[in-house]
């Protein structure tokens, strides 16, 4: 079991989101790095599934490796690595863009995913704009595929101050679509940069409109760890948050670049060492993963740091110290 005396967590699984290739066969206006890192070849592949199959053993935690990209499906040697993966016992899942039919059978003949994570920006227009003519309609249209295979399915959506507004009508038209909808705040780093994020009063009352929306529509996930501020002011259960453990950065969540980097979120700039140079459960232990972990120190003394933490990302998109500044959109102490 991992273990967090600094905030008093614990956590009983451990993800590894692996971005196995930045190949893609989308330009999201969005995307956080589109660099063009070399992917690791198969033997290198492998021999990171080692380590994390070493970690998790060493730390009695059960593994997950969420596969993703650019697209994941791109990566030459992608089946042979999930082969490999679902014979050690991981947990897998996918975070992609919708695949052919017969690249899903594939898939299942090895081992069904937990779950497959497809992502639409809003309705149809507003999406199509961000990710490219027809991508609304793809997703739509893969989401049929998914349900009549047994997987569950997922939407994301990146929250923006242009697409806000269009979370609430799209999330009635995945009703009956999908399993799980839930968003993540723009971390506005690479091409996001060029986009807007919400002023903190209108998120508010977005926050608000979002759960009175959930009860009654099932699919409405909580994810954005603010949510938490709410369901304490109401008395309600706290949500596990972005990770299950509020802000898991490098505690039970680490990122893989396609290069070996190990950054603790993906979602910005943070690297904390490379499995082609040192081991993941050497880098799990360096001082500056544990500098992710303690997070922002602006949240210290907070009766719900152990489930929210604000996010880092979003700080670091707003030009900000992570690790000295608060999430802006943070309300819990005026």
């Amino acid at each position: 079991m991992l273990e967090d005396p600094v905030h008093g967590r614990t956590a009983k699984f451990f993800t590894l989101q692996w971005h196995l290739t930045h190949a893609c066969d989308m330009h999201c206006k969005h995307c956080y790095d589109r660099s063009k890192l070399s992917a690791l070849d198969l033997g290198q592949a492998m021999a990171v599934l080692d380590q994390l199959e070493a970690f998790c053993q060493s730390r009695d935690v059960t593994g997950h490796a969420c596969l993703s990209g650019g697209n994941p499906f791109f990566y030459p040697h992608f089946f042979e690595l999930y082969e490999s993966a679902a014979r050690r016992g991981l947990r897998l899942s996918i975070l992609g863009n919708p695949v052919a039919p017969e690249q899903l059978d594939r898939l299942i003949a090895i081992e069904k995913p937990r779950y497959f994570q497809v992502s639409l920006e809003g309705l149809e227009p507003h999406n199509d704009a961000i990710r490219g003519a027809g991508a609304y309609r793809r997703a739509l249209d893969f989401l049929p595929l998914l349900r009549e295979r047994g997987i569950q399915s997922a939407i994301m959506l990146t929250l923006t101050k242009d697409n806000m507004d269009q979370v609430l009508p799209l999330a009635e038209i995945l009703r009956e679509r999908v399993d799980r909808f839930t968003f993540n705040r723009l971390a506005a780093v690479g091409e996001g940069a060029s986009l807007l994020v919400p002023d903190r009063e209108p998120y508010g009352r977005f926050m608000v409109d979002y759960m009175a929306a959930a009860r009654d529509n099932p699919i409405l996930s909580f994810k954005d760890n603010l949510f938490n501020i709410f369901r304490k002011e109401l008395g309600l259960k706290l949500t596990g948050g972005c990770t299950g453990q509020g802000c898991g950065a490098a505690f039970n969540f680490v990122a893989v670049l396609p290069n070996g980097e190990v950054h603790a979120c993906r979602k910005f700039p943070s690297p904390i060492g490379n499995v082609l140079e040192d081991d993941l459960a050497s880098i799990y232990d360096t001082e500056l993963a544990a500098r992710y972990r303690r997070g922002c120190e602006a949240c210290d003394g907070c009766s719900i740091r152990r489930k929210c933490g604000g996010c880092l990302a979003f700080v670091t998109g707003q030009g900000m110290d992570p690790f000295t500044v608060r999430d802006p959109h943070c309300f819990m102490f005026d």
